[in-house]
């Protein structure tokens, strides 16, 4: 870590150093984009397919099947440059989102149009998310780690709050094609702030035929995926799984429980503001919490809390839409700080090497139920109720909650900066 310079005792010991801006503002620039492209998505696919949640469920499946696909190219991401493929998926993402713009001027834009662009768009954009794990240790020493995703997390979650909470306005104060445009502006922004990134990431030579390219990229694979299937690691992503099945039934029905709770576009905007700033709010103390308790106590009683604001936000959802907005805020607290609290330790379980195909099978394993989740809520939503098929995510923190108060192994765990590789190899 010769080129980190200082010994990063506080935020401003982070910002000094180049090479972590040129990752912490270019993540603000992509995710300002990807935010403001997702609701205006989801809301222009509920528009132009009827208010039909069958449309919007397809949409959330669309998005959701990129991550998991994902899922085979980690060991690309450890053989290649990955700055270089960071700075190629934002040009194209800018290239591809002026393209829709043409579309849009030139009047022939719909439903089938907009859907056919998720996944491209939304490819790209769940590429430059490893890449970002695999750079950002690299940046970073060790023991800012957890800080350090406590920084690009708000970066994530802060524009997702803001951006999320005028979104709606935005629609409504400007056309498709301006909005689509200012997001290529974005991309392009995020992709000249990449190009200052300058950091030296161990890869492996790809030398030999494509055959024996071929047989390497199975055996890195099989690698990683044998990292990954270690009982303790297992232990920690299969509970994320069965969570995030239901997260993808909330992100469907959303645009429409707007409609049906609130006053359409601009409560969806401020619904989606208010689990973001939550989140925000989360990732911002999650470095303090991380040194106080440990890391199975903050699981145990953070889905508790998440989930029992989440049931109390449906039930008083048709008292007062300031209690959805409330409790939605509250519910994603907990969220926002175990999101952190997972990226540091999967940074630093994994030998250096593997980060690429490690952090991409993970991304991937929690993605698996996220198609069947937006296919099915959007299904359940039309057949029984809006609030019905809401209530369910709050259900599944509750259960998940349940499972980490029971499980002796995941109730003892240390705190995270006791987590690392030695503990997986004591803990198998």
């Amino acid at each position: 870590m010769g080129w980190h310079r200082g010994r990063g005792r506080s935020l401003m010991d982070l910002f000094r150093n180049r090479h972590f801006n040129a990752l912490f503002f270019g993540r603000l620039f992509t995710n300002i984009g990807d935010s403001v492209y997702y609701i205006a998505m989801m809301w222009m696919v509920l528009k132009l397919g009827g208010n039909s949640t069958v449309y919007t469920g397809f949409a959330g499946f669309l998005f959701s099947m990129t991550e998991v696909l994902s899922l085979f190219y980690g060991p690309v991401l450890d053989k290649i440059n990955a700055k270089k493929l960071l700075v190629t998926a934002s040009f194209l993402q800018a290239g591809l989102l002026l393209f829709l713009v043409v579309l849009s001027k030139s009047g022939i834009m719909n439903v089938w149009l907009l859907l056919l662009s998720i996944p491209v768009l939304s490819f790209l954009s769940e590429l430059t998310y490893p890449l970002e794990s695999v750079l950002l240790p690299k940046a970073v020493e060790k023991k800012d780690l957890v800080k350090a995703n406590s920084l690009m997390s708000i970066a994530y979650k802060g524009s997702d709050f803001f951006f999320n909470g005028i979104a709606g306005f935005i629609l409504a104060a400007f056309s498709m094609s301006m909005v689509l445009g200012m997001n290529s502006l974005l991309f392009i922004l995020s992709s000249i702030l990449f190009l200052f990134l300058k950091v030296q990431v161990k890869r492996s030579k790809q030398t030999g035929s494509v055959r024996e390219e071929w047989q390497a990229y199975k055996r890195d694979f099989k690698e990683g995926l044998s990292f990954v299937k270690q009982p303790f690691i297992l232990q920690l992503l299969i509970p994320l799984l069965f969570l995030n099945f239901f997260f993808a039934i909330v992100m469907v029905v959303l645009p429409s429980f707007a409609n049906t709770a609130g006053e359409g576009a601009s409560s969806y905007g401020i619904m989606t503001a208010a689990l973001g700033l939550g989140a925000l709010a989360g990732a911002a103390g999650a470095d303090k919490i991380s040194r106080i308790f440990p890391f199975g106590k903050i699981l145990a009683a953070g889905f508790l809390l998440s989930g029992l604001s989440w049931l109390f936000m449906i039930l008083l959802s048709n008292v007062s839409i300031w209690y959805v907005y409330t409790l939605m805020f509250i519910s994603e607290l907990s969220i926002g700080a175990i999101n952190v609290l997972f990226s540091a330790i999967f940074q630093q379980l994994p030998d250096e090497q593997m980060l690429g195909r490690v952090n991409t099978i993970n991304v991937s394993l929690l993605s698996l139920a996220m198609p069947a989740g937006s296919l099915i809520g959007g299904v359940m939503a039309k057949i029984t109720s809006v609030q019905l098929t809401m209530s369910f995510f709050g259900i599944g923190l509750f259960v998940l909650a349940l499972f980490y108060m029971g499980s002796g192994r995941m109730r003892k765990l240390p705190k995270v900066v006791e987590i690392d590789h030695t503990y997986v190899k004591l803990s198998r």
